[in-house]
């Protein structure tokens, strides 16, 4: 059960790193005039509120497996475009999932115990 669960909080930070990263042309940093790190870390802290809400793991858990999600989502993107677009697009693809990691992983884990603290707070 618990791997289902970690499974499922990945594809949540899998579709946050899609719905931000994966839309945006490559050149560009705004889906919509709204800077695409904004959506990322938006994204990230709402996700992993509710899926520590929702699945009660600990916040830390949740934090690093939602980050996982948006890296992973950022490597698919890379090797998408490198693969059948531009293979010169992605000079630094290590940068940019190393910035989407650090963008996102505090975010995630503010999130976590954001929730964590709802809950104490509730009872």
């Amino acid at each position: 059960m618990k791997t289902q669960v970690n499974i499922w909080i990945i594809l949540v930070g899998i579709l946050i790193g899609a719905i931000s990263y994966w839309r945006i042309p490559y050149a560009e940093m705004h889906l919509l005039g709204i800077n695409m790190w904004l959506f990322v870390g938006s994204g990230t802290l709402i996700g992993s509120l509710l899926s520590s809400l929702l699945f009660n793991q600990k916040p830390w858990i949740v934090g690093l497996l939602i980050t996982f999600g948006v890296i992973l989502s950022i490597i698919i993107r890379i090797v998408y475009d490198v693969t059948f677009w531009d293979s010169t697009s992605h000079n630094f693809a290590p940068f940019e999932v190393i910035i989407g990691g650090l963008q996102s992983l505090p975010m995630g884990f503010v999130g976590a115990y954001l929730s964590k603290f709802i809950q104490t707070v509730k009872k």
